[in-house]
This record gives structure tokens, C-alpha cells and sequence, in this order.
């Protein structure tokens, strides 16, 4: 009965190991999500002002448009010689797609960014989940030859 009794403080030292690790896995887990959800949350924001922006840029753009036809019309252009005018809505409409291209790309890095950001952030948390694995075990075997001695 004593090999028995000499064997319980260990098994409970290792279950408790055991618990400490799954705790610290089950945190981690959960801080990944954490940052998952707000590495969403903040592309979300970004699609939307993205979306908000073209929605402003197209109302512009027709405003612009339809103020500039109403002069033209009110000063007889529109029956005739409208070249300078097409010219104009046609520098209208390539701003606007000018600043949309522009905006896509910012767009684009920044959500690039939060990605890169975010990984890196996963990638950090994954290794100090394993580097404390690593070390909690390491300090159980060395209990355990100590033990043993």
C-alpha cells in the first residue's frame, strides 16, 4: 500500500498540471476569438464607410450633372454645339471614378493591414499558449525526478 500512497501526491500534481494547461488553452482560445471579432468588426466599419462614401460620391456626381444641364438647358446650349459640356460631365464622371479608385485602395490597405495585424496577434497568443505548455510540463517532470530521487 505505501507504492500506492507515493503515486497519489504525483497523480493529483499531474491532473492539476493537466487543468492549468487546459485552462490556459481554453483562455487563449478565447482571446483569439476575442480578436477575431473585433478584426471583423473592424472590417465591417470599413465596407460600410466604403459603401457610404461611393453612396455620396454618385449623389455628387448627380447633383453636379443635373446642375450643369439646367444651366445648359436655361442657356439655350443643349440645342446645338454641346461639346465643351460632354466634356465637362465626362471630367465629372472620371473624378468621381478617380476618387472612388483611390478610396478602394485605401480601403484595401487598410483591411489588408487589420488582416496582417490580426494574424500576427493569433500567431503571438498560439505561442505563449504553447511556451507555457511547454514550461508547465517541463516543471512537472522536474517535480516528478525530484520526486522520485
Amino acid at each position: 500500500m505505501g507504492g500506492f500512497t507515493s503515486i497519489v501526491p504525483m497523480a493529483a500534481s499531474a491532473l492539476q498540471t493537466g487543468q492549468q494547461i487546459q485552462a490556459n488553452q481554453a483562455s487563449t482560445q478565447s482571446r483569439i476569438a476575442m480578436l477575431d471579432a473585433d478584426r471583423k468588426a473592424e472590417l465591417a466599419e470599413i465596407d460600410a464607410n466604403q459603401q457610404q462614401k461611393d453612396a455620396d460620391r454618385e449623389d455628387a456626381l448627380r447633383r453636379r450633372q443635373a446642375t450643369l444641364r439646367a444651366r445648359q438647358g436655361a442657356s439655350g446650349l443643349m440645342a446645338g454645339g454641346s461639346g465643351s459640356a460632354s466634356a465637362v460631365l465626362a471630367g465629372y464622371e472620371k473624378a468621381a471614378r478617380d476618387d472612388q479608385q483611390a478610396d478602394a485602395s485605401e480601403a484595401s490597405r487598410k483591411r489588408n493591414q487589420i488582416n496582417a495585424s490580426a494574424s500576427w496577434r493569433e500567431k503571438s497568443l498560439l505561442r505563449t499558449a504553447q511556451d507555457d505548455t511547454t514550461a508547465r510540463l517541463s516543471a512537472w517532470f522536474a517535480r516528478r525526478d525530484g520526486l522520485r530521487g
